[in-house]
């Protein structure tokens, strides 16, 4: 947990938005002192954007903001901001180098309903492309702009039926490339299928599992789970697209405690953090279920037999695995040969694939016909899918299929080297 009420660099004035940048660290859009902040898991942060106090606006300025409220890292680590007062969005780096999309003269104006103008967002979300979703909250409407924000679709207006908002606060984009959003008039989540508006929904005001009072913000993790700022129950819920929820907090002061929390953000490692508004802080948790992270990096084997090893590294920027099996062949060489590396005795696989919170299906490559210190030639080949699954950092299972020799089943495995448990506990929060 991070921060406390004032001016100060490394406090808040009624925090909304938060994410993650790559590094790990927090960025914030610190709503009423008018600044984004970066900080660190103890606080340690650093203006990033805005200005410092007092405040005054009468122009809008590149790398100024007049009530950020939504705020979005892109692939790029530029954080993109929901200038909500400004009525417009920056997409900025953290050298207050920025972008807009909106209205630009300099000059504060008026809320518009024009396309690429906006009245009132406030939120921001990227897909796998960096293209920005912008919920146009006083438009009761989505915008749709590409990663150097210009204009590409819209949809939406003011109303209760499935695709339409109002007054939607919260934007996500999942895996799939579904836009979810928080549809805080109507107290419920909508998930739409494009900007053609083909969307369903669930959710009603309420304080039961599944019912929301002016949701806020919303996230979709790597597993494909919704989180919800359940603003005015002061507590967050997680959901399926179905609708069954599981909800946390209470309102309070005390840890664990919520007072309006306005928007969450989870982490590739699984890492989640909540603006609790009104108390002006971040409070940092798990999500409960682990997730593959470079604290993984080790050697690693299979206990029941000898000589089966892997080498596991993790890519977390690129979101992928990759596995070396250092295994033999079905068959052993006759009786009274010996065995020399590269003989069909021994052979290396790799394979390479996608993370999915604590698993990954990797495309096996097969190699073979190489002889050590030799320039003989290496035949590769695919071959196959591994699935790993990681429950905690030092154990996992290797389930494998290699359909050209027939074989197919589930190993066991365990770290030789145990260099980055340490790394692997911190990242995902065991």
């Amino acid at each position: 947990m991070i921060g406390s009420q004032g001016f100060e660099v490394g406090r808040f004035n009624s925090p909304v938005g938060v994410d993650f940048l790559s590094n790990g660290r927090v960025i914030v859009a610190d709503r009423s002192n008018h600044r984004v902040q970066s900080c660190d898991d103890e606080g340690n942060c650093q203006r990033v954007g805005g200005i410092d106090p007092p405040f005054g606006f009468t122009r809008r300025l590149s790398g100024v903001f007049d009530y950020p409220f939504g705020i979005e890292v892109d692939s790029r680590d530029r954080f993109i901001v929901a200038d909500e007062d400004n009525h417009w969005v920056q997409s900025c780096d953290t050298n207050n180098s920025c972008i807009f999309a909106g209205e630009s003269t300099g000059l504060r104006v008026e809320p518009s309903q024009s396309l690429a103008q906006f009245a009132f967002p406030d939120d921001v979300a990227v897909d796998n492309m960096d293209w920005v979703y912008v919920a146009d909250t006083g438009n009761n409407r989505i915008q749709l702009f590409d990663a150097e924000l210009n204009f590409r679709d819209i949809f939406g207006r003011n109303g209760s039926a499935v695709g339409e908002f109002n007054q939607p606060q919260g934007i996500s984009v999942d895996q799939q490339g579904r836009i979810v959003i928080a549809d805080t008039g109507n107290n419920r989540i909508q998930i739409c299928q494009d900007m053609d508006g083909d969307c369903f929904a669930f959710g009603g005001l309420g304080s039961g599992e599944g019912q929301f009072n002016a949701p806020t913000g919303v996230e979709v993790d790597q597993l494909g789970r919704i989180w919800v700022a359940d603003t005015g129950n002061h507590r967050i819920q997680v959901c399926n697209e179905t609708g069954a929820c599981v909800a946390f907090g209470d309102f309070g002061v005390g840890q664990g405690q919520f007072d309006s929390p306005s928007d969450v953000a989870v982490s590739q490692s699984g890492r989640v953090a909540v603006v609790d508004t009104n108390n002006h802080r971040i409070q940092f948790f798990s999500t409960g279920a682990f997730q593959i992270n470079a604290g993984l990096n080790d050697a690693w084997f299979n206990p029941s037999t000898d000589g089966q090893g892997f080498f596991i590294t993790v890519f977390p920027d690129l979101g992928l695995v990759l596995l070396a099996w250092f295994t033999y062949d079905t068959e052993l060489p006759a009786d009274g040969v010996e065995a020399i590396l590269g003989d069909p005795g021994h052979r290396w696989l790799t394979a390479v694939g996608q993370i999915d919170g604590n698993q990954a299906v990797l495309d096996i490559e097969i190699a073979s016909g190489g002889i050590f210190d030799t320039s003989s030639e290496i035949q590769r080949s695919l071959d196959g899918t591994i699935t790993l699954t990681f429950e905690h950092c030092n154990s996992g299972t290797v389930d494998y299929s290699i359909p050209s020799i027939n074989r197919q089943g589930s190993v066991p495995i365990v770290r030789v080297a145990r260099d980055n448990v340490a790394l692997c506990e911190t990242l995902a929060g065991q």
